[in-house]
């Protein structure tokens, strides 16, 4: 099976692009490209569809980073010791 000039333009273009996304930090967006792209080969997708999809990969994963890193450097809205304080004594009928 040969390839026309239109697959190795392609071809080419996907080996130029494929560096730029881990550069410029879009990891997930990188590891999601072969497959966003036969997508959208196999489903007939606009360019424009395919980069949304693309970018929505990305940006679902940049929010759950986000989201995890603020779980984890959150700080209890107050100290520890004034909870301590206000709790009831053990075995104390009080609520």
């Amino acid at each position: 099976m040969s390839t026309t000039p239109m697959q190795m333009s392609e071809a080419r273009r996907y080996q130029q692009l494929r560096p730029h996304l881990p550069y410029l930090k879009l990891n997930d967006a990188s590891e999601a490209l072969p497959r966003v792209l036969d997508q959208a080969r196999s489903e007939r997708l606009s360019l424009t569809a395919a980069l949304e999809r693309l970018l929505e990969i990305e940006v679902g994963a940049t929010e759950a980073r986000r989201l995890t890193s603020r779980l984890r450097h959150r700080q209890p809205p107050y100290p520890a010791g004034l909870l301590l304080a206000r709790l009831p004594p053990p075995g104390s009928k009080a609520a």
